[in-house]
């Protein structure tokens, strides 16, 4: 017996479209717009084609696709009075839901041809959710639940070039926790882990909502602080600094404290790059740990 793939019609007159998950013969879906979602996994590539191939069918202003489980929310054009409103779900997944709107009334003979294009989506649509999942753990460091070295990278490169570009302040923190070998020695590693876990929630608790945090390797993080000076960026470490000094870690029976030794360092604007900025951040925070640990230091304390 065939599986069956739903799309749901969320109106008061709820109709319920039905096809075979193994698509043979099918005359009523274009082997062309198949083809042409099936080109790419990427999500919003994915939708733009979609609202290009439906405009050359059934004209309209304004379409949206909303993931709540995924957060995700495309958009084309701008929403009108005229609307219907779908639910995709397939084998009982729930992949999110599309509005299409206009100005003037949706025709039944409209809606037949709208739904027929739907059933090409489906499973492009499926397979480029999955896609963006698969990326999305592939970049995020699995004990702490931040983003990894290789989001890191890539990340830091984006923001670097439009920093460059638009003359924007670019700066960045690195951070270790101080003695972290000593926390393995003396409570074992199921406890170190414990600790780094909370050390990256307490600083994502305290970074701003436009700053972006990495776990960079072993007990070392880096946070990247969009639009900020050197200044404002050393304030803020000396903050972080004093927050996780005070901060004492519970777990079980177990009590303790750590420090965290902070270099800073600000993207130059003649002839910097990623690798010597990267590179001074370092540099600032092995003076901090060879200066006594528990510190910030920063390119202006030189």
């Amino acid at each position: 017996m065939a599986t069956v793939t739903e799309i749901k019609l969320a109106s008061k007159d709820s109709r319920l479209i039905s096809y075979p998950e193994h698509i043979t013969g099918v005359n009523d879906v274009s082997i062309h717009i198949i083809r042409i979602l099936q080109s790419t996994l990427e999500l919003e590539k994915l939708l733009e084609l979609f609202n290009d191939e439906l405009s050359n069918v059934v004209s309209h202003d304004y379409l949206l696709y909303q993931n709540q489980q995924e957060l995700i929310k495309f958009s084309f054009g701008k929403s009108s009075i005229h609307s219907l409103n779908y639910r995709f779900k397939l084998c009982g997944n729930d992949l999110g839901t599309l509005t299409i709107s206009r100005t003037t009334k949706i025709l039944d003979e409209e809606v037949d041809r709208i739904e027929t294009l739907l059933s090409a989506i489906i499973y492009p649509l499926r397979n480029a959710l999955l896609y963006k999942q698969a990326l999305e753990k592939a970049y995020v460091d699995p004990l702490t639940g931040v983003s990894n070295r290789a989001a890191f990278d890539q990340a830091m490169q984006q923001e670097f070039e439009l920093a460059k570009r638009h003359g924007h302040h670019l700066s960045i923190m690195m951070l270790d926790i101080d003695n972290f070998k000593l926390v393995n020695d003396n409570y074992g590693h199921m406890i170190g882990d414990m600790v780094l876990k909370s050390f990256a929630r307490s600083l994502t608790d305290r970074m701003r909502k436009s700053d972006a945090i990495f776990r960079y390797g072993g007990e070392e993080f880096i946070l990247m602080l969009r639009n900020t000076e050197l200044s404002g960026a050393t304030l803020l470490a000396e903050r972080m600094r004093k927050k996780i000094e005070e901060e004492e870690m519970k777990f079980d029976s177990v009590k303790l404290g750590v420090t965290t030794s902070i270099g800073v360092a600000q993207l130059e604007e003649i002839d910097d790059d990623f690798t010597r900025l990267l590179h001074r951040a370092d540099r600032r925070l092995y003076e901090a740990k060879e200066s006594g640990r528990n510190m910030v230091i920063s390119e202006s304390n030189n």
